[in-house]
């Protein structure tokens, strides 16, 4: 199996989305997050983490990165409606995210399938 050279697009796009997905982590310890119910929390440190895994995924060129910040971001919506945390937070959110994917789109050919 021959190693995908990385464009430097995407790495310079996963360090911006690392960054920004360890910045939504304190997020998990606000006390009007753990007030809306036990497993809250729980749910969105589940997302945060699966994102995290997602954008590893993608430094390391596979597939599977792409697919899964696809799902990972439409849960995140999702969860955010549901609990209604629709914020500037929440929009700024959808916006890089949104840009993330389309750059992620354009080299997903590129990437290998393998684990």
């Amino acid at each position: 199996m021959a190693q995908v050279a990385r464009p430097k697009t995407i790495s310079v796009i996963s360090v911006i989305a690392i960054v920004l997905i360890l910045l939504a982590f304190p997020m998990l310890f606000m006390p009007s997050i753990k007030h809306m119910g036990d497993f809250v929390p729980m749910v969105l440190g589940i997302i945060i983490t699966l994102q995290f895994v997602s954008v590893i995924g993608v430094w390391h060129m596979k597939r599977w990165g792409v697919i899964l910040f696809i799902i990972m971001f439409t849960v995140r919506v999702v969860t955010f409606m549901y609990l209604d945390l629709m914020n500037f937070r929440f929009y700024f959110t959808v916006f890089y995210s949104l840009i993330f994917i389309a750059i992620f789109l354009r080299y997903i050919k590129r990437m290998d399938t393998n684990l």
